[in-house]
């Protein structure tokens, strides 16, 4: 697998090296490398963005018995999960599908229900961004409010390019929150407000992995399009920081997008 070479003014994207680095999810998109030691310092996973997958979120309450989610994302529903059915259905009366394909839909609305019912797991209808004008949006200072004084926060954001928005709010905040995970997307339209973001996010957290997200290219000096990156809070850092170079790291991490090979990355020393 060839490697593109980062020039060295992308050595501020570094991750520094920890101990406890596993994985949490499943082994392509919606999976997640985290710090396992700061997982276990924390009790709420506040997910910012929601895809119709929660392995990253079911995972954490395996590990966290007295763990909460919450979940913020204005276009959840059950219409595609029944529309799946209807149209499973259909095949099957029309003897163009099977009934495995079927039971399959009916297992992933069964899925997505017993997800949602859990006690343990809220979800707020509302779209995360700044500033928050209506009723159906909220911005993060809003959704740390709604916390419990002592929440020991894992914020997880994916909410396609409106990270840009709140990163002040981020570190406003960073009080609240140990573990910080995000995806970047466009850097190739923002990646001089992309450089600024990680910058003062540095301010507060270290880098502690990063993985390119293929299902994006590269732009031509072989920075990743989209990247997903997590941090930790800084009063978690070594007295001494040492780096990693070379991603992605074998067993930790695979390929977001099954069908391609997963983008090779080095920084330079």
């Amino acid at each position: 697998m060839s490697k593109n070479i980062l020039n060295k003014k992308y050595n501020f994207l570094r991750p520094i090296k920890t101990k406890s680095l596993v994985r949490m999810g499943r082994n392509m998109v919606g999976g997640y490398i985290v710090d396992l030691e700061i997982i276990e310092k924390t009790n709420t996973l506040i997910s910012l963005g929601f895809g119709p997958e929660w392995s990253f979120e079911d995972e954490f309450l395996k590990i966290k018995d007295n763990g909460k989610i919450i979940i913020y994302d204005h276009g959840l529903t059950t219409v595609p999960y029944l529309r799946e059915i209807l149209k499973y259905l259909r095949r099957l009366i029309m003897f163009r599908g099977s009934l495995k394909s079927l039971i399959d839909r009916f297992k992933n609305y069964r899925d997505y229900k017993d997800f949602f019912n859990q006690k343990k797991v809220k979800h707020y209808n509302e779209k995360i961004t700044y500033p928050s004008t209506t009723k159906n949006c909220a911005d993060l200072s809003k959704v740390v409010s709604r916390q419990d004084e002592d929440s020991e926060i894992i914020l997880k954001i994916d909410i396609q390019s409106n990270e840009y928005k709140i990163i002040n709010q981020i570190i406003e905040h960073s009080n609240k929150i140990n573990l910080l995970i995000m995806q970047f997307y466009w850097i190739d339209k923002n990646e001089k407000i992309f450089e600024e973001s990680i910058k003062n996010l540095k301010t507060k957290y270290e880098i502690i992995h990063i993985h390119a997200n293929n299902h994006h290219n590269t732009l031509e000096n072989g920075l990743p399009k989209m990247l997903e990156i997590t941090f930790f809070n800084k009063k978690f850092s070594p007295k001494n920081l040492e780096y990693n170079s070379e991603f992605p790291i074998k067993e930790l991490d695979f390929s977001s997008h099954p069908g391609k090979k997963d983008i090779s990355f080095v920084f330079q020393k």
